[in-house]
């Protein structure tokens, strides 16, 4: 709220304003802000006393400030997203099937899953194995090994045992999606 005086001189001091008049001074009871530089009393709004701005030079409004704050981060996100464009650029898509499924002695279910790059770049995917396609907190995810261009790679996975008392995995209703 109140600024110290990095000056040598003190407020009680007769510091002149440009012109050899005198810096302004509030009266008893006015409310003032106080100077940047040195903290001697301003009139409210003013950043700068008459000493240290003798030409008067206005400070930008709030306006003015808060709209080049909001033009830096606006910039700063489309900078952002195109960054992110360029590097992701090429990923994808990949295209899954479940190339093979059988069920375990324990009740659960071991799944080979296919997954081919079809982007052009190396990427990795990250799949999701689901009954009939409906996501569940049961499902398993995955993310696979790293897949060059146009090449085609299988995965096994294997779903644990359902929780007795709920219904049993279909193997023939599976599905899967990679992206």
């Amino acid at each position: 709220m109140f600024r110290r005086s990095l000056s040598t001189s003190t407020p009680g001091e007769d510091r002149r304003a440009a012109g050899g008049r005198r810096a302004w001074q509030p009266a008893p009871g006015e409310p003032h802000d106080t100077c940047f530089r040195c903290g001697r009393p301003t009139p409210v709004g003013a950043s700068l006393c008459e000493v240290d701005n003798p030409a008067d030079v206005k400070a930008p409004s709030a306006t003015q400030a808060h709209g080049t704050i909001a033009l830096g981060v606006i910039a700063g996100f489309i900078g952002f997203m195109l960054l992110a464009g360029a590097v992701s650029g090429g990923v994808g898509p990949f295209e899954a099937s479940i190339a093979g499924r059988a069920t375990q002695a324990n009740g659960g279910l071991e799944v080979v899953v296919r997954v081919s790059n079809e982007g052009s770049r190396l990427a990795a995917a990250s799949c999701r194995v689901s009954q009939a396609g409906v996501q569940s907190a049961d499902d398993v995810v995955f993310f696979t090994e790293l897949i060059p261009p146009g090449e085609t790679r299988e995965f096994t996975r294997a779903f644990a045992p359902s929780v007795p008392g709920a219904p049993a995995r279909d193997p023939d209703r599976l599905a899967v999606r990679c992206s």
